[in-house]
């Protein structure tokens, strides 16, 4: 009998502490509102040579269109997420505007434009400081391009 006290206990022990943790967790829904400035743009080969990873880091605007050509390349160098599921894309010249959900288990960032075209984004990393997307670029060789931004 006291055997089984002690595995209920524990076990409600167990489940509360989940409970817990997962209601005082920051969703990534409130995570990711506010102001993102883009830092790099990167593409990280998958196929390897001699077992060394190759990060090639684009710094022109041809070279990321190159790379993404069937994709939609963002001009913006600040992104700012709003909490009605709105995200401004603004440039030195221009700004636009989109929706935006975070999907899957907090992990896909998805993105819709006015014309029905929808972008999905791996979430590699979201923390008060930094956001690290992910895509797959279809290329001649595999690869994933990755974009770091940083929290104005």
């Amino acid at each position: 009998m006291k055997l089984w006290l002690t595995y209920l206990s524990v076990f409600g022990l167990g489940i509360i502490s989940f409970i817990i943790m997962i209601s005082t967790a920051e969703s990534p829904e409130t995570a990711i509102v506010g102001e993102w400035k883009e830092l790099t743009w990167e593409y990280e080969k998958v196929d390897k040579v001699d077992s060394l990873s190759e990060t090639i880091n684009f710094s022109s605007d041809n070279i990321k269109e190159a790379v993404a050509q069937h994709l939609v390349i963002h001009q913006a160098e600040v992104w700012t997420f709003l909490p009605n599921g709105r995200l401004k894309l603004q440039s030195n010249d221009s700004e636009k505007f989109v929706t935006w959900r975070i999907k899957g288990r907090g992990d896909i960032l998805q993105l819709k434009h006015e014309n029905n075209i929808v972008e999905n984004y791996n979430l590699t990393k979201l923390d008060s400081n930094q956001l690290i997307i992910n895509f797959e670029a279809d290329i001649q060789a595999r690869g994933i391009a990755k974009l770091t931004f940083q929290k104005i």
